[in-house]
């Protein structure tokens, strides 16, 4: 999964150019922008999990569900189970 962003790239070749004349990004915002392709490089076989699409456990994605009034379900006995005697020790 290769992500070009050449929005990123600019800003760090403009950071580059910045710095031969003293000026540039902060060093905080300048590790920012190089910690995806650093890791990219460093880790070629890890990706980023997108957590930015997924949604928070415990929401239904529809809102939420309607209340259900006290539902009981009957099971039938088994009419051939024969009675348990307690074994005595």
């Amino acid at each position: 999964m290769i992500e070009d962003s050449p929005d990123k790239c600019m800003m760090i070749g403009l950071h580059k150019l910045a710095a031969q004349n003293g000026d540039g990004f902060v060093p905080e915002l300048y590790e920012v922008l190089t910690r995806r392709s650093r890791m990219l490089e460093e880790n070629p076989n890890v990706t980023e999990f997108p957590s930015w699409e997924t949604r928070r456990p415990g929401r239904d994605p529809f809102g939420l569900a309607e209340p259900q009034e006290a539902t009981i379900v009957a099971f039938p006995r088994a009419a051939n189970e024969p009675a348990r005697k307690k074994d005595s020790a």
